[in-house]
């Protein structure tokens, strides 16, 4: 222990002098306030700026912005009182340039005092126009702060408080020597200090958690250097969740020591969900339907249970049903949140994380039970961590679907457990039935999917063992689930009347034939992002499955053709449901629907070649490391991206 202390030590002092060398990278930092026309991006300058109206000019339906008229200086206004906020910059002092102007219709000048920290504040006479340059030195202890206070003014047919009109911010460094922000240092001690707490809690080894921390160490310090804003950002967020992950991980070692398997497994799964909260609660994020899961959570609570949604067109268009299965699961937890739009938004949010993040113990369970090595398992739940198309939808707002398509894992995990099998007493069937009624009871997209595995599971079942499954107690719980999902919600006159409605709509557009095999067969190569996608999957992921299901269907123990029964029915499931884009341009979405397959066949493939030697081994890692490094640099591209 006292080797494993000494190099934790060395590892921090290392991690501390390549921080304080990183600040000293040269740093300016403009934000074009508003929007830069020239990039076509916006809000890139919303998480420094505190208490601010929003961007103009703006109207909401037009997505264009920078075509509106007065878009190429764009601006924004401020409150009465407001405030620049860049936390992580350093210290030292720093030269702030802004542009700024008074704005007020009746050509009068705007009175504004800025302020640095308790300093004596300036007084300014801000002309209506045009906008001026003003240079403050402006000295900084780690975090950067310029507040404004202005005369408020109130416009007719304007509800808002303004205060003057803001366009650019430039900051730059005079020093030559910039001390660091050691509040930031703190946070990244404390994070390297929870992570070798985790790293002893689940026995991992000596050079695994030096690898571990010197690998964050580097990424870090590159994060100073090149990110610095970025990362201060998320740095007390990524904090507090690893500390939390770490206290979870040293409880469950405590109470459970004789389970490492199990406690490993559930570190897998905390890092996944880790991921994912960084990027979906970071400041710079945004997501385009999270509200509506909020509203619809908030429905749900006041006794709308009959949920419904406009489709887009090229989805058939139209008022549809929304089944409301992921709420159900978030609605308990409202409990402990504030009752407003933003914890409700922020919960809907976490849940569905959470619900995605388990498909990682659930594939490490799958894999591990198939009989396939502890190693094996624990490669298949790593892929997971960097599932791309999940990054995708969990950002874009898709949270009913991402989080309902957990509520497949009961119903999965029935029938890998062979409840309905021979040996399934009744008990067994009639859970499996309301495990397939919830499966189906999840998110329209989600029910299509699922419905289409567990016919395939039944065509399938043919050639199974009793052990396994028979087909007619498949038949009848699946019925049951089926009959039992209509009973309760489909059959209700609220949603008969639409689906009768609906039904002489024609759905509008599709595709060729050969444009969705060739579509598909690069999107599975990693080669382009599967339809309506801008993310691809991990082009070593897709060969490790392609070997991964090679080795699967070789394999012929009673405990793999379980897992080789689920898999084909899920890829078939998954292929027929692409017939869908013959009718109608936006389908099933199968390559968030079929990721979970593709990592379990893919830590298979990965757990053979670690087997071979130790160049096996090097290589097994690196692949999965690229595996979700890819995953993982692509989900800060989507958040730095999305609607920027």
């Amino acid at each position: 222990m006292r080797h494993r202390v000494l190099s934790l030590a060395m590892v921090l002092a290392l991690v501390a002098l390549g921080s304080v060398l990183a600040y000293q990278a040269p740093l300016h930092v403009h934000l074009a306030v508003g929007g830069d026309p020239r990039t076509q991006r916006r809000e890139d300058d919303a998480p420094f700026l505190h208490m601010m109206h929003a961007a103009e000019p703006a109207v909401p339906a037009v997505a264009e912005w920078w075509q509106l008229p007065g878009a190429d200086d764009p601006y924004r206004w401020t409150q009465p009182e407001s405030s620049l906020l860049l936390p992580g910059i350093g210290g030292g002092r720093w030269l702030v340039t802004v542009r700024a102007q008074g704005g007020r219709p009746n050509g009068t000048p705007t009175s504004s005092e800025w302020q640095v920290g308790s300093e004596h504040p300036l007084v300014l006479s801000l002309p209506a126009a045009p906008a001026r340059r003003y240079t403050l030195l402006v000295p900084a202890n780690g975090t950067l702060q310029l507040t404004f206070r202005s005369a408020p003014l109130q416009v007719d047919g304007d509800p808002r408080a303004l205060g003057f009109v803001l366009r650019d911010v430039w900051v730059e460094s005079i020093d030559t020597w910039q001390m660091p922000d050691w509040g930031q240092l703190a946070w990244v001690g404390l994070i390297l200090t929870a992570l070798w707490v985790w790293g002893q809690s689940i026995e991992l080894r000596s050079h695994w958690i030096i690898a571990l921390l010197s690998g964050s160490g580097i990424i870090v310090v590159a994060a100073c250097a090149l990110f610095r804003l970025a990362f201060a950002l998320v740095s007390p967020l990524l904090a507090g969740l690893i500390l939390f992950a770490t206290v979870v991980s040293v409880g469950l070692a405590w109470r459970w020591p004789q389970h490492l398997a199990w406690r490993q497994a559930i570190a897998l799964t905390q890092v996944a969900l880790i991921v994912r909260l960084a990027g979906l609660l970071h400041p710079h994020a945004i997501s385009s339907d999270a509200g509506f899961h909020a509203n619809n959570l908030l429905r749900l609570g006041l006794g709308q249970v009959f949920l419904t949604a406009g489709l887009p067109a090229d989805a058939g268009g139209g008022i549809a049903p929304y089944p409301v299965g992921f709420y159900v699961l978030a609605l308990p937890l409202q409990l402990l949140v504030g009752d407003n739009f933003a914890s409700r938004r922020v919960l809907v949010t976490v849940v569905a994380a959470a619900l995605d993040s388990l498909f990682c113990l659930a594939i490490w369970w799958w894999v591990k039970q198939a009989g396939f090595g502890l190693r094996a398992a624990l490669f298949g739940a790593a892929c997971y961590i960097g599932a791309t198309q999940a990054f995708e939808a969990l950002s874009i707002g898709e949270l009913a679907n991402v989080g309902g398509q957990a509520l497949m894992l009961p119903a999965l995990i029935g029938l890998f457990c062979g409840a309905s099998s021979r040996q399934s007493g009744w008990l067994a069937l009639m859970g499996l039935t309301l495990a397939i009624c919830a499966g189906l009871l999840a998110h329209s997209g989600v029910t299509l999917g699922f419905g289409l595995l567990i016919g395939w599971a039944w065509v399938l079942a043919w050639q199974q063992p009793s052990t396994v499954t028979t087909p007619l107690r498949l038949f009848v719980t699946a019925t049951g689930g089926l009959g039992l999902a209509l009973m309760v919600v489909y059959t209700a006159p609220t949603y008969l009347d639409l689906i009768v409605q609906r039904g002489g709509q024609g759905a509008s557009g599709g595709l060729a034939p050969m444009q969705i095999l060739s579509d598909t067969a690069l999107a599975l190569v990693g080669l382009q992002p599967p339809h309506r996608r801008s993310l691809v999957l991990p082009f070593g992921l897709v060969l490790a499955n392609l070997f991964g299901l090679w080795l699967l269907w070789r394999s012929a123990s009673v405990e793999a053709s379980r897992l080789r029964w689920l898999i084909g029915a899920w890829w078939a499931s998954t292929l027929t449901g692409l017939v869908l884009l013959l009718i109608a341009d936006q389908g099933l979405r199968w390559g968030l629907f079929l990721y979970p397959a593709l990592c379990i066949s893919a830590g298979i493939a990965l757990d053979r070649l670690a087997a071979r030697s130790v160049w096996g081994r090097w290589l097994a890692s690196a692949g999965i490391v690229t595996i979700i490094g890819q995953g993982v640099w692509l989900w800060i591209e989507q958040i730095r991206d999305y609607l920027h």
